[in-house]
């Protein structure tokens, strides 16, 4: 089930965070450890500008196993499923809340977001095109877009 993420949430979806991108990013651990600071970064900027963003998480019975941050409501980040629920439609469903989100409250047309090399197929597949070169980062970082 697909809910608002409160304070309460937060060590559960960095725990998330952690455990996706050490087992779904190829990448040294230093690496990962920089990916993860990132991430949580974005948590703390959501905390601090509740009223131009969007965070959601996906629960199963009382375990958190997804999330997704919609950021100015045209910019989608953080969003990272539990690996061991890959492939049961969870990535999916939030990515269709949060565009719905985006549709109801942007003034901008499109959505755009960073894919890493991982998750790129994905976001093609829900209709994401890329617009750009990868970036030099770890893991990846190919910019996307798609129309609202």
């Amino acid at each position: 089930m697909i809910e608002q993420v409160n304070d309460t949430d937060v060590s559960d979806i960095i725990k998330l965070i952690s455990k996706s991108i050490k087992t779904c990013i190829d990448v040294p651990t230093a690496e990962a450890d920089g990916l993860i600071a990132c991430s949580v970064d974005e948590i703390l900027w959501w905390k601090c500008h509740q009223e131009s963003t969007a965070h959601y998480i996906y629960r199963i019975d009382d375990k958190v196993v997804g999330t997704i941050l919609i950021k100015d409501f045209c910019y989608i980040s953080n969003l990272f499923v539990d690996p061991d629920f890959h492939h049961q439609g969870i990535g999916k469903q939030l990515i269709f809340h949060a565009l719905a989100i985006c549709k109801r409250c942007s003034p901008q047309s499109t959505v755009k977001l960073n894919s890493s090399f991982y998750a790129a197929s994905f976001y093609q597949k829900m209709g994401f095109e890329q617009i750009g070169s990868a970036k030099d980062f770890p893991g990846g970082c190919i910019p996307f877009e798609r129309v609202l």
